[in-house]
C-alpha cells in the first residue's frame, strides 16, 4: 500500500491551500487541513481546542515556533514547532494563533 500516495489524494480532496513562510526562507504553498477552534464534551469533561494545521511533513518540513502561515487570506503564527503524528511520521501538526 502506498501511504504517501494515498495521503496526497486525501489532501487533494479535503485540504485547503496554505502558505508557510519560515522566519528564514521563502514562502511555500501546499495543501493542508486547518482545524478551527471549538469545544468537545468527552466523558463529562469540556475540551477546548484552538486553531491548528495538519499537513504532510514533505510539504512543510521544518516548521518552527514563530513561522508565519496564511490560510484563506488570514495570517497565523506557529505557537510552537511542528509535532509528528502517527507512527509513520509522514504527517505533522502545529498549533496556530492569529497574528
Amino acid at each position: 500500500m502506498d501511504f504517501a500516495g494515498d495521503l496526497s489524494l486525501f489532501y487533494t480532496d479535503f485540504g485547503t491551500p496554505v502558505t508557510w513562510t519560515p522566519q528564514a526562507g521563502s514562502p511555500v504553498t501546499a495543501l493542508a487541513l486547518h482545524d478551527l477552534p471549538g469545544t468537545t464534551l468527552i466523558d463529562g469533561q469540556l475540551l477546548a481546542t484552538d486553531h491548528s494545521l495538519r499537513f504532510p511533513l514533505a510539504s512543510f518540513p521544518a516548521v518552527k515556533r514563530g513561522d508565519a502561515f496564511t490560510i484563506e487570506g488570514v495570517a497565523y503564527v506557529a505557537r510552537e514547532g511542528a509535532q509528528l503524528i502517527g507512527v509513520d511520521g509522514i504527517e505533522a501538526i502545529v498549533p496556530l494563533a492569529k497574528s
